[in-house]
């Protein structure tokens, strides 16, 4: 008799490079996988919420709610990777891709129409550092808040000049290319663990081993993502 299918909830930053590690986790599992997409706060919310979700993709903060509140064992919880926090221009534009904070600034400063995710954490995580440097009179205005993978999409379509978003959607994402990517040095990267929660059978935490092998860390980095530490 197959195993039952197991439920893996997804960020919308992360689809593309989860999905083709499906094949691997389907069998490290030995059991089908069926994937949820959502923004991350929303994937947390679907756990508290007592909806089914086996193996989950999150901010740590996030799971570490989850542990708090019972619903994740802390050995079942592990980093998965960063995630760089970029800007998106429209395929074909052309110029380098900006990497110096001064650089970025002016960028932004000149451009037309900036979009970003309202409700994600990328989308926190840009209006927040937009706060540190002092640019929210200068630059907020021309920033439109959307919902989850519409920035990327409305650049594309040139509706809107730069989109800001993670960059494997950027990656991944047909008809835009990375204009700039944050440094370091800003604090603007978006970290994702993994975890399994209670309900979950052991064939979950064959995936979540699967997900943070070392044997992954190429292919991770060639999609955007690099490793990182819990701390």
């Amino acid at each position: 008799m197959p195993l039952q299918e197991l439920t893996i909830l997804v960020p919308l930053a992360i689809k593309p490079v989860v999905a083709e590690l499906r094949p691997g986790m389907e069998s490290a599992a030995g059991a089908p996988l069926r994937a949820v997409h959502d923004l991350n706060p929303a994937i947390a919310e679907r756990v508290f919420e007592g909806r089914r979700g086996d193996i989950g993709l999150s901010n740590p903060r996030y799971v570490r709610q989850l542990i708090d509140a019972g619903h994740v064992a802390p050995e079942a919880h592990r980093a998965f990777g960063r995630v760089r926090l970029a800007v998106a221009r429209r395929d074909g534009v052309g110029g380098p891709v900006l990497t110096e904070t001064q650089e970025i600034v002016e960028m932004l400063s000149a451009a037309r129409s900036i979009g970003y995710t309202g409700a994600g954490t990328s989308g926190r995580t840009f209006l927040g550092v937009l706060g540190r440097l002092g640019l929210v009179a200068q630059i907020g205005p021309r920033c439109r808040p959307m919902g989850g993978g519409a920035p990327v999409a409305a650049v594309a379509a040139g509706d809107i000049e730069f989109a800001v978003a993670p960059l494997t959607t950027i990656l991944a994402s047909p008809g835009v290319e990375p204009a700039a990517i944050f440094p370091d040095a800003l604090e603007t990267h978006i970290d994702m663990s993994v975890f399994v929660t209670r309900m979950a059978g052991p064939e979950a935490m064959a995936v979540l081993e699967f997900l943070t092998s070392p044997e992954l860390d190429a292919r991770l980095a060639a999609a955007g993502v690099s490793r990182f530490e819990l701390t």
